[in-house]
């Protein structure tokens, strides 16, 4: 579970170009960022950064991952097994000439796949009573990152082609103005 909850969004290299921090305050970022005692995230909600102890992010994760309706233990990673069955799949679409050679190697992907990632944004915008743990622990919307997964090339390669067509159904709605006007 370590590994999952490094993730930052703030990388060194995007500080090293942003000119408007000093020098002091770049080095506070990255001390923070170093920080293994922390949890640095966007909140679900509003454009806020939420600064968590990281026993209370593990706490809640594993409050969620313990939901049996949501969540199931593996033995193994199960993407190990699914690239070669999606390798088969596109060897089979590019020999049907359902799609060329070109598309087929850009959905396989150019690098290994890697595994899913689980990770919360806390949801700060909840009443502070009913927390997770009231006033202490908010609750985290789960997400799972498919980025760069066995998958991702072809969800990414669907959503070009399906994009374009849910918008032009009679109940699109683009955001919250649309649905008010």
């Amino acid at each position: 579970l370590e590994r999952i909850y490094m993730h930052t969004n703030t990388s060194i290299g995007v500080l090293k170009k942003n000119r408007n921090l000093s020098k002091g305050e770049m080095k506070a970022i990255l001390d923070l960022q170093k920080n293994r005692d922390i949890v640095i995230k966007p909140a679900d909600k509003g454009n806020s950064t939420v600064i968590l102890d990281r026993d209370q992010y593990i706490y809640e994760a594993k409050r969620q991952l313990a939901v049996s309706d949501h969540y199931r233990a593996l033995e193994e990673p199960i993407y190990t097994e699914t690239i070669d069955e999606v390798r088969e799949i596109l060897e089979e679409m590019c020999s049907k000439k359902i799609i060329n050679g070109a598309q087929k190697e850009y959905l396989i992907g150019d690098g290994p796949p890697r595994p899913r990632r689980f990770y919360l944004l806390p949801k700060i915008h909840k009443e502070p009573k009913n927390w997770s743990i009231p006033f202490q622990i908010p609750p985290g919307r789960p997400i799972v990152s498919d980025c760069n997964s066995e998958t991702y090339y072809i969800a990414e390669y669907l959503e070009h082609f399906l994009n374009p067509l849910s918008i032009r159904h009679p109940s699109y709605l683009k955001d919250t103005y649309d649905f008010i006007f």
